[in-house]
């Protein structure tokens, strides 16, 4: 193997030994090349119009498949040469992106589409029937093509594909089209079964989120605790929770105090079906809300201290029980930081990607950025899970409660609108012990789902390798 540059065709007379009547082909020999070509922003829609066709661009490119339904943008047929439109057994190829993970993708398309085109950025490789097709296809998602075609890939901020990086790529060719076929049957084959399966852990993962949410309904209406009520004594029921938090409050400063008190006056009741009396409140009804902030960035004495400070990023649905970034005394001296206490809630405020709304727990005393609202509930009359778990359930609806010009974003006084409901300590509590016990057994459910899934994409690699091998 000679050693190759970024700038340079590596050439591979011979990866490795084929089995006997097998040779090293180039694969520029057994497909035809057509790179994408770029369209005038006045000729782009964003929404189909007569005589459109769709224009695919990295969005669409799956590995192994095509996906039309994403990424969409579209321009009249008429200006779109006829070699763009899309067949079946065509390869559309990610040939410019910024990510390395992308570059060298390769989706099969399994249909011929009169309204559906490449765009720039991509190049299709179109088999030209001098082997079988599927077998060059199959090609295209082997690590052999993959390994090589990222080593080579090259560009500052953009990884770039040469053309030549794909036509003289080594194909490994077996004696005849018969065997070709043989080879194309065993993969799909044995892919199929992979493909069931898949299906089954996938539907594991992509409903974890609907089981999670009707679970979470189930305990924030009384429903997963109702037999847990009807055995308990009802003495040990009495909901005393905000008249405790605002004796608590009283201790408090004035505008702390005065929070608690002015949320305390928006007060409801709800009765459950046995007559349970759960109160409806705002969150500045039951904490002290609060944000931080980030020492300056300039001041290299402010950072890697080993005082814990969370950013937004690091608030997603956990338990924070260590922090990516810590600040020194002197920065928590020189900014509006403040030492937030174990079992305190945080919401993050700011984000348009799924960050904004979502919460977690202080496990360790820590700090915070300006974009977190935390909610201070020691005085202990609310389970910091119970609110936790609430705001999970509340997440869609807590990202809408964000305003501004910009990036939508929450603010403190917004936390402190947000709607919340309020059992009694204990119920709080074995709420919080059903949800642990029930949701750590879907998490388990959607890991070992998950880990399914990365071991049939590992198959799936083993048997193409052993395919382009001859060993199948």
């Amino acid at each position: 193997m000679s050693n190759n540059t970024k700038n340079d065709i590596e050439i591979l007379e011979s990866p490795y030994k084929l089995p006997e009547g097998w040779k090293w082909g180039r694969l520029g020999d057994f497909i035809d090349i057509y790179r994408g070509v770029s369209y005038k922003k006045t000729d782009v829609h964003s929404e189909k119009q007569q005589n459109d066709c769709l224009i695919m661009r990295g969005g669409n490119i799956e590995e192994g498949n095509i996906n039309i339904d994403a990424d969409n943008v579209y321009v009249d047929k008429s200006i779109v040469a006829e070699s763009q439109f899309i067949k079946k057994n065509d390869v559309i190829i990610v040939t410019s992106t910024g990510s390395t993970k992308v570059i060298g993708r390769a989706g099969i398309s399994n249909d011929n589409y009169s309204d559906v085109a490449f765009g720039a950025f991509l190049t299709l490789a179109r088999p030209n029937g001098k082997a079988d097709k599927s077998f060059v296809n199959h090609y295209f998602q082997s690590s052999l093509y993959r390994e090589r075609i990222r080593q080579l890939a090259s560009g500052v901020n953009i990884n770039n594909i040469r053309t030549d990086y794909i036509t003289e790529s080594p194909f490994p060719l077996p004696p005849n089209i018969e065997e070709q076929q043989r080879i194309v049957n065993r993969i799909e084959s044995m892919f199929a079964k992979l493909d069931e399966a898949k299906e089954k852990a996938q539907n594991v993962v992509d409903s974890f989120e609907t089981r999670k949410a009707a679970i979470l309904h189930q305990a924030f209406t009384g429903n997963l605790t109702a037999k847990w009520r009807k055995e308990q004594d009802c003495n040990n029921c009495n909901n005393t929770v905000l008249d405790d938090i605002s004796s608590y409050s009283k201790n408090l400063s004035k505008k702390d105090f005065d929070n608690i008190s002015f949320f305390q006056q928006k007060v409801d009741n709800i009765q459950l079906s046995d007559g349970t009396i759960w109160s409806k409140c705002s969150v500045g009804a039951i904490g002290i809300v609060s944000n931080g902030s980030t020492p300056s960035r300039k001041m290299d004495t402010y950072w890697n201290g080993d005082i814990p400070w969370v950013s937004s990023g690091e608030v997603s649905n956990n338990i924070i029980c260590n922090t990516k970034e810590c600040i020194t005394n002197d920065g928590y001296d020189n900014s509006s930081v403040k030492m937030l206490p174990k079992g305190t809630v945080l919401i993050a405020m700011i984000g348009e990607g799924k960050t904004r709304g979502q919460s977690s727990i202080l496990d360790i005393p820590a700090t915070i950025n300006q974009n977190i609202a935390a909610i201070n509930i020691e005085h202990g009359f609310i389970e910091p899970k119970f609110l936790w778990y609430w705001f999970q359930k509340e997440y869609k609806k807590n990202r809408t409660a964000g305003s501004g010009s910009g990036p939508q974003a929450l603010n403190c006084q917004r936390v402190r609108e947000l709607d919340f409901i309020v059992p009694s300590l204990s119920e709080q509590q074995e709420i919080v012990r059903i949800l642990d016990s029930v949701l750590e057994k879907e998490s388990t459910s959607k890991s070992a789902a998950e880990q399914v899934l990365e071991q049939i994409d590992l198959l799936k690699k083993s048997i193409l390798a052993r395919a382009f091998r001859g060993e199948l």
